[in-house]
């Protein structure tokens, strides 16, 4: 039998401290035969439960306990005190379940009571102390203040009075941890504990697993400090904090083998450890059968109005109505029951009050999301906007009476209401019963990389490059050493560089641990007891929000029930759009919109969904183009189709949508199921339906089948096909017939969208169409405010803004807002939108406004705004805007003059004879004197406005050259994107402004840029590579525009242009007004073929008669696909390629090389 174990051992959830995962104490136990291991996670226990659950099952005894953080009472302190000294550690373990009650209790309190520095005082440790046991501490214990040969005060204090309050259940702690920089004097501590009769106990604190972990969890604890692993002045562990062997700890502790026994006669006495638990569900009512009728009620009230709107809109005749009324009151009955009988009513009536709350309190609530809208109880109680019947839903998907299982709404609020919700449900129940749901960042792939790297001082430039060996691909994450076994250029840099080697062997132990705690982004409890008595909490340093202190998988194995309260920045959009609207038509309702308007189809069509809802990918957009979508149920199943796997069936369904292609049912029996999707199953839903309809499964059953399918469990799955084939066979489908189905199913089951969530997506997305489609510019000025602070994104809708021909009219401090507002048909830009002023100097400098007028000039701005607008980085970005323009002064004075502004500024406001009434009671206003200064240059007062706005709007640096365009033969970027002939031509011309230039390295080591550019239609990047690279790189400066020779190419609807040829404007022109920018003879624009695309009535014998010069341009005529070259080379010149254009039957001319 072991005489050793580990008591005190710091898993991966010491943040950034311990670099033990949990698993790997399971392993190490089993590996050293201890039949025990304790957890002391520096003050707290996110780990506690799967501590619990994992080491238990390989036949471990967890012994649950927590390396505490106490306040120092006063006579405990040491009169050399230091900041550490006003806090000590203490590893306390629970015995029994009242123990773990009141750790849980006491952790908790530390972070209720003192939420910025959790700790627990003294005294609440002693009122909480049952089925406690107590150890000194180690490291970090008060017994460190023992001095040489004599007990201190406060040491014996402190040992009298936990030998007095804990008895029996306090240990005193050794430790023979070589190296250790707070080693104690051992002898004196033993004497203190032989002459109070404490029993002495053998720890080694273990933070990491074996000696050559070391110089990983070294690593670690730098990568937390931000500091260097070579630095000397720094905390350093010994290289004895590891797992340690029973007989490695044997041999230190020879002399004291009672300090052995003792860590055994402690696992003894906590043999109690937490458990997995069956959720209980929070109390909507203290009355059971209260909350049963109450759901009746408010369920068969719900219906009534609903089925009365449907009626009236719908106009549907009485006889009609009354069949459906019976449909619909059967189905409620039916969810009622299921739900009646699972217990679950109070969480339909808690769900159904904070969102009734929500929308009584204008707050915009999500029409459903996930399998909750197949529910026709959460229709009727407003939990949901979808009808579930009109739309074939199920609700067994949701709630499976036969699969026992906790419902699970998830609800979508605006993301600026969705804090007031959580607020109401914290006063409604209680803040000890409400708590956030914590979540946990870990160490990954190549963020370890490039962390260890830091630390380690290893250049930069050679940890990019391992980075860039390493691409992500979201769809396929991969771990370290995936990346390693696949790449071999990692292993080539490990075997040239040793530093490189040491890199990656601490990479690779490192990856995958915790690093930090965060806010889960939607998941919340509601519990019937408080939450802290199945639950630790622990507050966010950064909010003071409490969570709980496991994560959403444990949190739930505790046996509380989780809520998902999601912020979803869309129906922000739609309310601010909505309130926007309501200035011109107070009337409108967003929710009262038909879901067959004709106008939002066309839009759809387009493909210019730019700002729509789910439907704004490029790939998205080409498909709704291919789709031509005409009714609802189309825009469903793209929502659902449009995902990696099921992605292969949108051709399928387009084709047979358009009758190119005939439906394949499966079955005859099919039919009605599979029609609306043209024989291709999408859902989930169909494949429950299919089920169903062939071989006689109920809903609930269908759903078992469902899930068996997905998670390919292959002995349920054996059994499942069975029942399947049986079941068809009563149907008269053969064996052979019902086994092809059954495979086919299942791999449909394998990529079904759930169609629940996939339609009230569509909700969504329909919404912000129409509202695009009939209010463009509220839509836009709504969508660009919510993205005020990200100007690639408003760039993008300034684009939009000039393909619809909306104004977009420039920043004014006398009439522009905060954010974006309509102004009759234009749209006015935002003054929050400007770099470096901030949106809430622009509510003051609004606010100003409202309340005493427009600015007269800029001195009457400058003495009414507060200090939070009158600063020199706000001034100069207002002036370089433009939004000073009106007051008819240059923006370069008020730009160079805003220091002597806001010295003014200062000085009246603390100079009271700045503003006085003189002596016949005239007011005496101060005025600033802005010096005169001449204007920037064109182009430079447009980089500067490029600055602040991140595109360029009252003007642009082509529009000089526009005049010139034709005689260039220059295209603009709108034009090639939007004609696909054109998407696969070499040596387009273009203008362009450069914007930026991001050079990077590939992994084989050759440099490459992207370039973002800007013409008078759009921003667009270019790709440039190395030789061109190394030709161009002096002449592409940002902000200086040019002449684009462009190779364009386009895969998967997405169109690649690489730049070959740079000509700045000034050399084009000039060469155009003498004829020779087609001729001249080094020039990369020359040797090109001329393309005349013609039909039949063209005559050879017309072209002929033109003045034709030799030259270095051939000419080839292509005729109904049929290819004439003319002998010879010609100078061609602009107004030669006009008089060809007005020839008989030439349909189209190109330059190609």
């Amino acid at each position: 039998m072991s005489d050793f174990i580990h008591l005190t051992n710091k898993t991966e959830y010491s943040l950034s401290e311990g670099a033990l995962p949990i698993a790997r104490i399971s392993e190490l136990c089993q590996a050293f035969k201890m039949p025990a291991v304790g957890i002391t996670d520096t003050n707290n226990m996110f780990g506690a439960l799967e501590f619990s659950e994992k080491v238990s099952s390989v036949g471990v005894q967890p012994i649950i306990g927590c390396n505490l953080k106490i306040k120092t009472p006063k006579n405990y302190l040491h009169e050399n005190i230091e900041e550490e000294d006003l806090h000590f550690f203490l590893n306390i373990f629970s015995k029994n379940e009242v123990g773990y009650k009141n750790l849980l209790n006491i952790i908790s309190s530390a972070y209720m009571n003192h939420k910025e520095n959790a700790y627990v005082d003294i005294e609440q440790l002693y009122k909480n102390k049952e089925g406690l046991l107590v150890l000194s501490g180690g490291n970090n214990s008060i017994l460190k203040y023992s001095n040489g040969n004599s007990i201190t005060s406060q040491s014996a204090s402190f040992v009298a009075d936990f030998k007095k309050e804990f008895i029996d259940n306090f240990y005193i702690e050794i430790q023979r941890i070589e190296g250790n920089d707070y080693r104690i004097d051992e002898e004196v501590i033993l004497n203190l504990a032989y002459d109070n009769n404490i029993p002495v106990v053998a720890t080694n604190d273990v933070y990491f697993e074996g000696p050559d972990h070391f110089e990983a969890h070294d690593a670690l604890m730098c990568i937390e400090k931000k500091l260097f692993v070579s630095q000397k002045d720094r905390k350093r562990l010994s290289k004895n904090h590891y797992f340690k062997s029973q007989n490695e700890m044997q041999e230190l502790f020879s002399d004291i083998p009672e300090a052995l026994f003792n860590t055994i006669e402690i696992a003894q006495r906590c043999s109690h450890r937490p458990k997995i638990k069956m959720p209980v569900l929070p109390s909507y009512h203290n009355d059971d059968s209260q909350e049963k009728k109450l759901l009746r009620e408010l369920s068969h009230k719900g219906l009534e109005q609903n089925l009365t709107q449907k009626f009236m809109s719908e106009q549907i005749d009485n006889n009609s109505k009354l069949n459906i009324k019976k449909e619909y009151e059967e189905r409620l009955e039916k969810e009622l029951k299921i739900i009646i009988d699972m217990k679950y009513e109070g969480y339909f009536l808690i769900v159904s009050d904070f969102i009734r709350w929500a929308k009584d309190n204008d707050i915009p609530v999500g029409p459903g999301r996930g399998s909750g809208a197949g529910s026709l109880v959460a229709w009727c109680l407003k939990i949901t906007d979808l009808d579930p019947i009109k739309f074939g839903l199920i609700f067994e998907r949701f709630l499976n009476p036969e699969r026992v299982s906790l419902p699970d709404f998830d609800i979508d609020f605006c993301r600026d209401g969705r804090d007031r919700v959580l607020d109401y449900v914290h006063q409604k129940y209680g803040n000890n019963h409400v708590a956030q749901i914590i979540t946990f960042g870990k160490l990954q792939a190549r963020a370890v990389i490039r962390d260890v790297g830091r630390v380690l001082g290893i250049p930069y430039g050679q940890v990019d490059y391992l980075c860039k060996l390493m691409p992500f691909d979201p769809s396929r994450p991969m771990t370290l050493q995936q990346y390693i076994d696949e790449e071999p250029r990692l292993k080539e840099e490990a075997g040239k560089d040793d530093k490189i080697a040491k890199l990656l062997d601490i990479s690779l132990k490192l990856e995958g641990l915790k690093r930090h705690a965060s806010i889960h982004a939607a998941g919340v409890v509601i519990s019937k007891e408080e939450v802290f008595k199945d639950v630790p909490i622990y507050s966010d340093p950064d909010s003071n929000i409490f969570l709980t202190q496991f994560d959403m998988k444990w949190v739930e194995n505790a046996g509380l029930v989780k809520f998902d309260f999601l912020g979803l920045k869309t129906l922000t959009l739609i309310d601010n759009c909505t309130k926007l609207v309501k200035f011109s038509n107070p009337d409108f309702n967003i929710d009262n919109i038909k879901l067959n308007d004709q106008g939002t189809y066309d839009l759809l069509s387009t493909g210019e969904t730019t700002g729509i809802f789910q439907l704004e990918s490029a790939g998205m957009k080409d498909t709704l183009k291919q789709l031509q979508p005409d009714k609802f149920e189309d825009i469903i199943a793209i929502v659902a189709l449009y995902r990696p796997g099921p992605m292969a069936n949108i051709p399928s369904y387009i084709e047979r949508k358009h009758g190119r292609e005939k439906p394949d049912y499966i079955h005859p029996l099919l039919e009605d199921l599979l029609k609306e999707t043209y024989g291709v199953v999408i859902y989930q839903e169909q494949v429950m339906g299919v089920a169903r309809e062939l071989s006689g499964y109920s809903d609930g059953e269908a759903d078992l089948l469902r899930r068996a399918m997905g998670k390919k469990i292959q002995k349920e799955m054996n059994a499942q096909k069975q029942r399947f084939i049986n079941g068809c066979l009563k149907k008269d489908i053969t064996s052979n017939e019902a086994h092809t189905i059954f495979e086919l199913l299942s791999k449909f089951a394998d990529y079904g969208f759930n169609k629940s969530h996939a339609a009230a997506y569509a909700v969504i997305a329909f919404q912000t169409a129409y509202l695009k489609t009939h209010y463009p510019i509220e839509f836009f000025a709504a969508s660009m405010s919510l993205d005020i602070n990200n100007t690639d994104k408003i760039s993008i809708f300034q684009q939009e803004l000039m393909r619809l021909k909306i104004k977009l009219a420039p920043p004014s401090v006398n009439y522009s807002g905060p954010n974006f507002l309509r102004n009759n048909d234009s749209i006015l830009y935002a003054l929050g939108a400007i770099k470096n002023v901030g949106i809430e100097s622009m509510k003051d400098l609004y606010n100003e406004r409202n309340e005493n007028g427009n600015f007269h000039d800029l001195n009457d701005f400058i003495n009414r705004n507060n200090t939070s607008v009158i600063n020199k980085k706000t001034i100069e970005a207002l002036s370089c805007a433009g939004a000073f323009d009106e007051f008819n002064v240059s923006r370069a004075a008020v730009f160079n003059q805003a220091s002597e502004i806001v010295k003014y500024h200062k000085s009246k406001n603390s100079n009271s004879i700045d503003l006085q009434k003189d002596m016949f009671g005239d007011m005496n206003i101060s005025s600033f004197k802005l010096t005169e200064e001449e204007e920037w240059k064109s182009n430079y007062k447009l980089m500067k406005e490029y600055e602040m706005l991140g595109f360029y709007l009252s003007g642009h640096p082509l529009s000089t050259h526009k005049k010139n365009y034709k005689s260039l033969m220059l295209r603009e970027y709108s034009e090639i994107k939007e004609n696909s002939e054109l998407h696969n031509q070499k040596d387009l011309l273009l203008g362009g402004t450069l914007l930026s230039k991001k050079e990077k390295r590939s992994a084989r080591g050759n440099n490459y840029a992207f370039l973002n550019f800007s013409d008078l239609s759009s921003i667009f990047e270019l790709i440039i590579f190395e030789s061109n690279l190394r030709k161009y790189r002096e002449l592409l400066l940002e902000g200086e525009s040019f002449v684009l020779g462009v190779d364009f190419s386009s895969q998967n609807g997405s169109l690649r242009g690489e730049l070959k040829k740079v000509f700045s404007f000034e050399e084009v022109e000039k060469l155009n007004k003498t004829n020779n920018f087609n001729n001249k003879e080094n020039d990369q624009l020359n040797n090109q073929t001329l393309k005349i695309y013609a039909d039949r009535s063209f005559s050879k014998d017309e072209l002929a008669k033109l003045n034709w010069v030799k030259g270095h341009n051939k000419i080839e005529i292509i005729i109904n696909n049929q290819l004439l070259k003319i002998p010879g080379e010609f100078n061609i010149t602009s107004e030669m390629i006009d008089k060809m254009k007005s020839l008989n039957g030439v349909m189209k001319i190109d330059f190609v090389e």
